[in-house]
């Protein structure tokens, strides 16, 4: 029986997307159960979530890859049973006395794990939102790491750090662009989420848990970096056609605009910003319609106009065809 588990794990192709939705519909109701009955444990959490993750896994893994990318069933597999095993963990740092489930205790190794977990169908499988996924947790766990070590007063630690790490997702996905472009996309996404918690931080004040400090007011350094990210995410999805940069640079430059004006931790140093971005947008404007010579003509152009195996006769414009088979030699 043991050694036909893989093969009872390995979805049919067929019955994919009909096997994920199952999944789905099973980890959202398994994910209920400890909010419903408050009166379980940490250990019947813990048993449950668990027997609920491994299969979820097993079959995102076990599925075929389809022209050597994960098809779209399996990547709801892989992000469903990385879920399930999130909640499993948390359950079991509780179990072992961690302060809470937001505190640095409760997401320190839960986040390596959960990283650990996410990087290898991400390595091994090609999945590109493992890999996200994967990001996501090494960033939590560096946050964590943080709060652990240093117990910061102020938030500006943890603002460099996103900064650092917007900055190494952004390198790596420069160095994957050519061999594993969809984990480069992903890592670039990384990239963004870290630039909007950066701009979250300044707007949320005093958060829980983690980030047990008071925000600071953003400055016209952090606004201006807001506005960088924002653009240069916009600018990397409308260049390679990939929506979620372009969606997280539009969230990035609304927390810009918010923060110019002054609301939540901004010091309304938006009354400058207008002029700048007006003489910036003008001129790229500008360039963009600025006189240009003729353009090469486009491939592929007259192509018809060439025939194999066949002359012109320019004076009297009949056109001779070569036969290689004379009719006295066929």
């Amino acid at each position: 029986m043991l050694t036909r588990l893989p093969a009872l794990l390995r979805p049919p192709g067929h019955r994919g997307p009909l096997i994920a939705s199952g999944a789905l519909l099973l980890a959202v109701g398994v994910l209920l159960i400890p909010l419903r009955f408050d009166e379980l444990g940490a250990g019947a959490e813990l048993v449950i979530l668990l027997g609920a993750a491994v299969p979820v896994l097993g079959l995102g893994l076990q599925a075929r890859l389809e022209e050597g990318r994960p098809p779209a069933y399996q990547s709801v597999l892989l992000v469903t049973g990385l879920v399930l095993l999130a909640a499993a963990l948390s359950a079991l740092a509780d179990l072992l006395g961690a302060d809470g489930p937001t505190s640095s205790s409760g997401l320190l190794w839960p986040s390596l794990a959960l990283a650990a977990a996410a990087s290898y169908p991400a390595a091994r499988r090609g999945s590109a939102v493992c890999a996200l996924i994967a990001a996501v947790s090494v960033t939590v766990a560096l946050l964590a790491l943080v709060d652990l070590v240093l117990s910061p007063d102020g938030l500006g630690p943890y603002r460099f750090l996103l900064v650092l790490v917007a900055t190494a997702c952004v390198l790596v996905s420069l160095r994957l662009r050519g061999s594993a472009p969809r984990h480069a996309v992903q890592l670039v996404n990384a990239a963004g989420l870290a630039v909007a918690a950066l701009g979250l931080s300044f707007l949320l004040g005093e958060l829980p848990g983690l980030f047990d400090a008071r925000s600071e007011d953003a400055g016209a350094g952090w606004e201006a970096l807001l506005l960088a990210c924002g653009c240069g995410l916009v600018a990397y999805g409308a260049v390679d056609r990939e929506p979620g940069p372009a969606y997280l640079g539009v969230v990035v430059l609304g927390l810009f605009t918010v923060l110019g004006a002054g609301i939540g931790g901004g010091d309304g140093s938006l009354l400058w910003w207008p002029l700048l971005l007006v003489a910036l947008g003008g001129g790229v404007v500008v360039a963009g319609l600025r006189p240009r010579s003729p353009l090469p003509p486009e491939p592929g152009e007259g192509a018809g106009t060439t025939v194999p195996l066949r002359s012109r006769d320019d004076d009297d414009g009949v056109i001779h065809v070569h036969d290689p088979h004379p009719p006295g030699r066929r």
